[in-house]
């Protein structure tokens, strides 16, 4: 049986205004793992240390995380997505992505252009499959939060759905984007 190999992984963390970013690297340097914003820094930190209890901290990412901190407060910022671990053949166990199927939702949702949206079924037809609900919670399962823009994806009613940080997480990055929310759905 192949067992991956197992790995510590760095977290790097920013504070801007009154959020804590953090984020979490492999020994490759490969993002693995994306906080979403929290108003205690060890929240932040210990939503990505459940996932990855071997870690250290270490200030040599803080500048990328500084960027996904701008990204949330409206930046249009063009991330460089290469950044991101999502081979989900990768020899470390720190890969957060489990399955070719989930593979696919997040890079089509890496698509999204800032200020616009999509829905579950817009991304289900575009990697040719009916599942909306598998794709809802391989969105829902998204390790990069703000940076593959999870949260430019809705219902095809216009409701906004779920969001793991929470719908005001949700709804402050879509209005910090420009986009219109009335009584939960996107308006024109």
């Amino acid at each position: 049986m192949y067992r991956r190999k197992i790995s510590n992984i760095t977290i790097s963390t920013h504070k801007q205004e009154n959020l804590y970013f953090a984020a979490g690297f492999s020994e490759n340097g490969k993002l693995i793992r994306i906080s979403h914003p929290q108003t205690i820094l060890e929240d932040a930190i210990s939503e990505i240390s459940e996932h990855h209890p071997k870690y250290s901290m270490s200030n040599e990412n803080n500048g990328i995380v500084k960027e996904i901190a701008c990204m949330y407060f409206g930046e249009n910022i063009d991330f460089d997505l290469t950044l991101l671990e999502t081979d989900i053949n990768s020899e470390y166990e720190t890969s957060t992505i489990k399955t070719s199927f989930e593979q696919d939702v997040i890079l089509e949702v890496a698509k999204i252009p800032y200020g616009t949206v999509k829905t579950y079924k817009d991304i289900a037809e575009s990697i040719n499959t009916h599942g909306y609900r598998a794709v809802g919670t391989a969105v829902g399962k998204n390790p990069f939060p703000i940076v593959v823009p999870c949260h430019r994806v809705i219902r095809s009613d216009g409701g906004l759905g779920g969001f793991r940080g929470g719908i005001d997480v949700k709804i402050n990055l879509l209005t910090n984007e420009g986009i219109k929310i009335k009584s939960g759905k996107i308006i024109d």
